[in-house]
């Protein structure tokens, strides 16, 4: 099934699998559609204005990582250190509750 951007009518749209995003690198349009219902959700519109270049969609990334692997690596690392008694369990737990809050922000 061959459909093109309902913005500027590229036939080539990209399809980013592990988001479930379905987006335009020449206007910049992206939505993601649900696997199970096909609901689809705008993540932006599209239509960049003349001169100004395409509005590329990016996946949310922390320090180059995907989210949850930013979030199971970094708890995997900190339960080593406790592990092999870096540090006490009980900073294991502040750290493992700061890394959460920071993962829940940039996620």
């Amino acid at each position: 099934m061959d459909v093109s951007c309902p913005q500027c009518g590229n036939p080539n749209l990209d399809v980013d699998a592990a988001n479930s995003v379905v987006y335009c690198k020449s206007c910049g349009f992206a939505v993601r559609v649900d696997p199970q219902s096909g609901d689809v959700t705008p993540l932006a519109p599209g239509g960049a204005a003349p001169g100004q270049g395409p509005v590329a969609y990016q996946s949310k990334t922390i320090l180059g990582t995907d989210p949850l692997t930013f979030f199971l690596g970094g708890t995997a690392l900190l339960l080593l250190l406790a592990v092999l008694t870096i540090f006490s369990f009980s900073w294991f737990v502040v750290l493992e509750v700061l890394l959460i809050v920071f993962w829940w922000y940039n996620r």
